[in-house]
């Protein structure tokens, strides 16, 4: 049997050009890159023979490792050019830092652990979509590069590409004959995983509109697995893709840090409508629930049922929740609580009063209003989870009325998770929107008007209590 030295120097000459003749004696050059030429193995060859009795002829020719591994190291250095990833190397699971964010409150220290879990599952398994809102330096566009990232390192076909880059791509695939429009326009949308930073920070013409509708609308409709981060509004996005990241495929994440950069700025993404962010101290382990001899049974009972219910509705939104009663006893409190519990969990509720919500509404019949009276109305209308608070002191023209009305009927058809506060009972409310909170398959009434007014001292009453105030204004 020829030794396999004799075999690999055989297929090498058989590799080169006859003016560039190999002696069997001397050691196979790599001219033509088919192997390593320092391998054990092929000597440089690239292939060996399998099996057979030594006899010319006998055994098959296979691929030696040397080469394979080449092919292979080849085919990942495509796969990470085409996966625009450049920049983007060190973006991991492991480098995505939570304890060193500055002084991040527990919650928010929570809520980045659980952006990250779900940036991990989503990676260990790709289907559906994902979608990361917040302001600049949350960590949306780090999470997402690491999902591209593990499917890279695991062989998935990835493409990680801010949107305003892609839109260049698109424009520069024009007159292309190498790598035409239509190439480029159909890897996008056909590509395994496709991840899409920044979205809403391309100008917005008709075109990109257009383009990027088309390529998003695709991937719903075949289930693409696709990722998406944002630091705009989604009211301001076009209307065709805002409705498709809204479907239930679509795992929403909210993240309400602090930009990374700048501990000290404020948490939430700036909001002209919902004041949840002032409310951010209601919770519900600082809910003062009296539970002393000064409360009555009945009262103590009321307290007790509005707290459970408020928590209940918290840790599973569904249906509505009205909470009815005096100024001053805890309603809203218990209102703020349950937006900041489902805040923390990432979803993006909106806390607004009634009379303010109508202000807005207003507002934007002005000339010199920046927002639409369409963008408005649709983010409150169709808010994951609306919180209006008193709704029985808005100014009841019929505009007001039917206004209201039309917001709530969505969310009564549509069955949004609405958690709704009154100062009188339900009886007193509009007929139109009373219909709607009394049916009690969908609206859970919780009245409290036996808890009385919350106090600074039990020991004081409320008429003593206003006597002391005015003797400290005259003063």
């Amino acid at each position: 049997m020829d030794p396999i030295k004799s075999i690999t120097e055989r297929i090498a000459r058989d590799f080169v050009p006859p003016e560039n003749p190999v002696s069997p004696s001397s050691e196979p050059e790599n001219r033509f890159g088919l192997g390593d030429p320092d391998c054990p193995i092929c000597h440089g060859a690239g292939f060996v023979i399998r099996g057979g009795d030594g006899t010319p002829g006998s055994g098959t020719m296979a691929a030696c490792q040397c080469r394979t591994r080449k092919f292979e190291n080849e085919g990942k250095s495509a796969r990470s050019a085409a996966a625009n990833l450049s920049g983007y190397e060190q973006m991991t699971f492991d480098s995505f830092s939570v304890e060193g964010r500055g002084q991040l409150r527990a919650e928010q220290k929570e809520s980045l652990n659980y952006a990250r879990e779900c940036a991990k599952k989503f990676a260990a398994n790709p289907t559906d979509w994902l979608l990361y809102t917040g302001r600049f330096g949350t960590g949306k566009t780090h999470l997402a590069a690491a999902i591209a990232n593990y499917a890279l390192a695991h062989g998935i076909d990835v493409i990680f590409q801010p949107v305003p880059d892609l839109l260049d791509q698109l424009r520069m695939g024009y007159g292309n004959t190498a790598d035409s429009y239509e190439d480029r326009f159909d890897r996008f949308r056909t590509i395994p995983l496709l991840i899409l930073d920044d979205l809403g920070a391309q100008s917005p013409t008709a075109w990109a509109e257009e383009k990027l509708y088309q390529i998003i609308n695709y991937r719903y409709v075949n289930k693409l697995p696709t990722v998406v981060t944002s630091n705009v509004n989604m009211r301001d996005w076009d209307g065709r893709i805002a409705s498709r990241l809204r479907d239930p495929m679509v795992n929403h994440i909210s993240m309400q840090v602090p930009d990374y950069r700048d501990p000290l700025s404020g948490s939430a993404i700036d909001d002209d409508i919902s004041i949840l962010h002032l409310l951010y101290d209601r919770s519900f382990d600082n809910f003062d629930s009296r539970r002393s001899e000064r409360l009555s049974d009945r009262a103590a009972a009321e307290l007790a049922r509005a707290y459970t219910e408020a928590l209940d509705f918290a840790q599973n939104p569904s249906g509505w929740l009205v909470l009815a009663g005096p100024s001053g006893i805890g309603k809203t409190h218990l209102a703020a609580a349950i937006g900041n519990y489902r805040r923390e969990r990432m979803d993006n509720p909106v806390f607004v009063t009634a009379s303010d919500l109508l202000d807005h509404l207003r507002a934007t019949f002005s000339p010199s209003s920046t927002a639409t009276y369409d963008t408005v109305f649709d983010q409150v209308r169709n808010a994951p989870l609306l919180i209006l608070n008193y709704l029985d002191t808005m100014n009841a023209t019929p505009w007001a009325r039917e206004k209201m009305y039309q917001i709530l009927n969505y969310r009564y058809q549509s069955k949004k998770p609405t958690v709704i506060t009154l100062l009188k009972p339900v009886k007193d409310v509009d007929p139109n929107i009373r219909s709607r909170l009394v049916d009690a398959k969908t609206c859970t009434v919780v009245q409290m008007f036996d808890v009385p007014m919350y106090n600074t001292n039990p020991e004081i009453d409320l008429a003593e209590l206003q006597n002391v105030r005015g003797a400290r204004k005259s003063r």
